[in-house]
């Protein structure tokens, strides 16, 4: 992950606000992940175990109920049901083409936020901020 520019993902939406001793907390736990053309990233009600933001692809988020659309934009986020409870995935996701992903265990995620509620504050600010931008109301 390491090789990815700090700076560069520093600027994503998610990470924006962050001050360097916070970045410094978050920073470690994001491993970048490469996926490829059909790669089914999340499985509908598995255990959320990671979030997922874009750097690069085309991911399509799919509902048993037939909805369906589409997220491209670097920094956007996936999975967000990995900070919320029951911490169990609503939707399906599939790459639909290659790309790459930042990853972080949610695991790490909880802990950390609850470890440090300013940064924790901040950080889930921009999920909900993301999740209320977003075209319907579904969760993920």
């Amino acid at each position: 992950m390491h090789h990815l520019d700090s700076g560069k993902i520093k600027q994503l939406q998610i990470f924006a606000d962050l001050l360097p001793e916070e970045w410094s907390q978050v920073y470690p736990l994001l491993d970048h992940i490469r996926v490829i053309e059909g790669e089914q990233l999340i499985r509908e009600g598995d255990r959320a175990r990671s979030l997922f933001i874009i750097l690069r692809g085309h991911f399509m988020i799919h509902y048993r109920d037939g909805k369906a659309f589409t997220l491209n934009k670097k920094g956007d986020i996936i999975g967000w049901s990995a900070v919320i409870s029951p911490f169990q995935y609503t939707a399906n996701v599939t790459a639909l083409t290659d790309g790459d992903v930042l990853c972080i265990p949610s695991e790490n995620f909880v802990e950390l936020i609850q470890g440090n509620t300013a940064l924790g504050t901040k950080l889930i600010r921009k999920i909900n901020e993301f999740i209320n931008s977003r075209p319907h109301t579904g969760m993920l």
